[in-house]
């Protein structure tokens, strides 16, 4: 089963004057995915992440919520995730090249110069893009830790099944054994870390005990059971995850985004209502989406060509996709209006009906030009905090040049799959690694 590709050397921080979604289409997208997989999100990689925050919450559990390290910032589930992180680099055969473990990157780098994980080594915005922040959503919606990163009842009920799968009854709350043993010793390597700012020289067999204890691709039985029960319960609507389950499992999985599409529309046409009428909203919302979408990429890379030179209504409809990405526009258009739920449900958020609005009137592919270059100019103009530039710059007669940094070298394909993931091959990678998925 491949997997998502995942590199913990990006950081979105550092993407300059708001070159992400230049269409403004993700928040309609990711408000029709949270209906469907509201705990689950694409860039989680293998849900035993899940169980390392659990056990993480149980071992700081003796500092208060509002503790950091002596670096002033360092909060102790932080310190945590860089023992678990660099355990996995620090022993042979390591995880991270099948599991995706976020941040392994920077902390491979950080030994590699003989340098401790601290926050100047580690990811830049660790609470979204560590492990514990990508999958924070996921701990808390299947009520394995609360709000303030405490345990929650089903977390409780997660670390015990892993401490029995591993050996270490008593882990919880026993005084004395095996379990209790190796708890303290993660308490006393927080403390260090929190003492420090940084994590800090421990044994060989420390590392590796972490690391085999916690490997992304070894779940016990116990843990998984407790794992794929709570996901299958809580991770959403329970009717709709049954749904999802039994048709990923009647198809074998699905393995890659472009089959997604496909999958969800078979889906459609079988579903119960309220999965159908979610299913049809996503297809309805996605054809309008494709259809701006493969038309802007046609703008630049028809502006891409000919050493930058302005373009025009004229370049642009010469464009081989421009033709067919008009038609679908006028039947996105169309089912977007009749869809009885999709603009209702985004009747107070106003991005959707906006932008259909700036569409309803385009009849060719000269208006389509104007209209798409109008719709990406608002975009960039109401995002936050003060608005960002344009991917393109207005020049006289009517023609537009591409501004460098956007340029596009292959045209899009039309080939018509959606332009965002609903999460769908996340999910269908879950059922694998916790065994209900072969």
């Amino acid at each position: 089963m491949l997997r998502a590709p995942f590199s913990s050397e990006f950081d979105p921080s550092e993407e300059a004057e708001g070159s992400i979604d230049p269409l403004g289409l993700n928040p309609g997208y990711e408000r029709l995915a949270d209906r469907l997989l509201p705990a689950v999100t694409v860039r989680m990689g293998n849900p035993r992440f899940v169980t390392a925050i659990a056990i993480g919450a149980r071992v700081c559990d003796e500092w208060d919520t509002d503790a950091v390290a002596s670096d002033g910032i360092t909060p102790p589930w932080l310190v945590w995730e860089w023992f678990v992180v660099e355990a996995f680099v620090r022993i042979g055969n390591s995880p991270s090249e099948s599991s995706g473990v976020p941040g392994i990157l920077k902390v491979r780098r950080a030994l590699r110069h003989q340098r401790p994980v601290c926050r100047t080594s580690y990811l830049k915005t660790p609470s979204a893009f560590g492990f514990t922040g990508v999958f924070r959503r996921l701990a808390q919606g299947i009520g394995v830790i609360t709000e303030d990163g405490t345990l929650d009842d089903d977390g409780y009920e997660l670390v015990s099944a892993w401490a029995k799968d591993r050996g270490l009854d008593g882990f919880l709350d026993a005084a004395a054994g095996t379990g209790p043993a190796f708890r303290e010793r993660l308490r006393r390597a927080v403390a260090q870390g929190m003492e420090k700012g940084h994590t800090t020289y421990q044994p060989g067999d420390f590392w590796h005990d972490l690391a085999t204890r916690l490997d992304p691709r070894t779940p016990g039985r116990r843990e998984k059971k407790v794992l794929i029960e709570r996901i299958l319960s809580r991770a959403g609507d329970i009717e709709m995850i049954a749904q999802l389950k039994d048709a990923l499992i009647g198809q074998g999985g699905v393995s890659e985004r472009d089959q997604e599409a496909p999958f969800l529309r078979r889906l459609s046409r079988k579903a119960p209502a309220e999965l159908e009428q979610l299913l049809t909203a996503i297809d309805a919302y996605e054809t309008f989406g494709r259809a701006i979408t493969d038309a802007f990429d046609a703008l630049r890379y028809c502006a891409s060509g000919q050493g930058g030179a302005p373009v025009d209504a004229k370049s642009f409809s010469a464009s081989k996709t421009v033709g067919s990405s008009l038609a679908l526009l006028k039947t996105g258009l169309a089912r977007v209006r009749a869809h009885p739920a999709l603009l209702e449900w985004e009747r107070d958020e106003k991005g959707i009906a906006q932008a259909i609005d700036r569409f309803e009137d385009v009849q060719t592919t000269a208006d389509f030009f104007e209209a798409i270059l109008h719709h990406h100019e608002q975009v960039q103009r109401e995002k936050p905090p003060n608005g960002k530039r344009a991917w393109f710059e207005r020049s006289p007669r009517g023609r537009v040049v591409l501004r460098a940094g956007y340029t596009l070298r292959e045209p899009p394909t039309g080939k018509g799959g959606y332009v965002h993931e609903y999460r769908v091959p996340t999910f269908s990678r879950f059922l694998v690694d916790l065994g209900a998925l072969r």
